[in-house]
């Protein structure tokens, strides 16, 4: 399978957050099968979080932030995403609604994303991952059948980001499998066929 562009949304920005274990750990796997990645983090671009103006609502004699048209243009170029959602009072993460929000629904049209839900407690993110598909679902994308639900995420990953449970890490290779598929089906699609 030919590499793809990735890139990896990171949804929260709390002191102490476990999201770094998991984005280590998702863009390491991703670059081992040999993936171009792109990780938007709001911790790394704190300017996702104070957006007033999106980027697709600047007029034609706008310009928008150049590090805003930076990072769409790593959207745009996107051949699939991963979502890092922890669950918040039963809902997504705020600052993950932010970040994505910042860009145009068309830049996210027809490409798969994968979502990979966490608590520190044992609901898993199981409520956060039932409304990022509906959520994702209105940016354009497509999302993948599977869903990585993760329990006691303290539990799964080491600081450093290794996996310290095979069933995490089980969870995690299906997931990509099916993005790379789906990726990878679209891509050839939209080459042969052209967008819808």
């Amino acid at each position: 399978m030919a590499p793809l562009k990735m890139v990896v949304f990171v949804g929260s920005c709390r002191t102490g957050r476990f999201a770094e274990r998991l984005k280590r750990y998702v863009t390491a796997q991703l670059q081992k099968r040999g993936h171009e990645v792109t990780v938007i983090d709001p911790e790394d671009e704190p300017n996702l979080l104070a957006v007033r103006k999106p980027l697709h609502f600047h007029g034609p004699d706008e310009t928008p932030p150049a590090w805003l048209t930076q990072l769409h243009e790593k959207v745009k170029a996107a051949q699939g995403y991963v979502v890092l959602c922890p669950e918040y009072n039963r809902c997504i993460a705020p600052a993950l609604g932010s970040a994505m929000d910042q860009f145009p629904p068309d830049s996210y049209r027809h490409k798969p994303c994968a979502i990979v839900s966490y608590t520190i407690g044992v609901g898993a993110g199981l409520a956060a991952a039932m409304q990022l598909r509906s959520f994702l679902g209105e940016l354009g994308m497509v999302t993948v059948p599977f869903i990585s639900l993760n329990a006691k995420i303290q539990n799964l990953l080491s600081e450093d980001g290794s996996a310290t449970d095979s069933g995490f890490s089980e969870r995690m290779a299906k997931l990509i499998g099916e993005l790379e598929w789906y990726g990878a089906a679209l891509t050839n699609h939209k080459d042969a066929c052209g967008p819808p």
